[in-house]
């Protein structure tokens, strides 16, 4: 007997490339991808340095799944979810909404128990604090 022992050698291909897209549009993880894909994580790295295309397919179908859950945050944020529209803000203007975030973290405001009128008054009132802090 002559023959190697151990799998076949992972080829990649149009098809492997369109699936890993697929998987990172999902929002799975490289490790998860690995998996699915039948292979190694360490073999998935191997891989993306081996095959440009590979690598791109991958990062293609990551910024896919990141625009399809940016584009239905903003959509909540902009129909007037009240958590929707603060987490935006602190990710996204982090320059003008950090300071809301460290008063958040230095004291509980008990978010979760409040109702939808008393969040916005809630946020009126930090907002008013900031206006203020920046004007100083």
């Amino acid at each position: 007997m002559s023959g190697k022992i151990g799998r076949p050698p992972f080829e990649i291909t149009d098809g492997v490339c369109d699936e890993a897209q697929r998987l990172a549009s999902h929002g799975l993880t490289l490790e998860q991808i690995a998996y699915s894909l039948g292979i190694c994580y360490q073999t998935l790295n191997e891989k993306q340095k081996e095959y440009p295309n590979f690598s791109e397919a991958l990062k293609r179908g990551k910024a896919e799944g990141i625009g399809k859950v940016a584009n239905a945050l903003f959509e909540k944020a902009t129909d007037g979810d009240n958590v929707a529209m603060i987490f935006y803000l602190k990710n996204r203007d982090p320059e003008n909404w950090e300071e809301l975030q460290k008063r958040q973290h230095a004291g509980n405001i008990g978010l979760t128990d409040m109702s939808e009128s008393q969040l916005d008054e809630k946020i009126s009132q930090l907002r008013s604090e900031i206006e203020q802090s920046t004007k100083n």
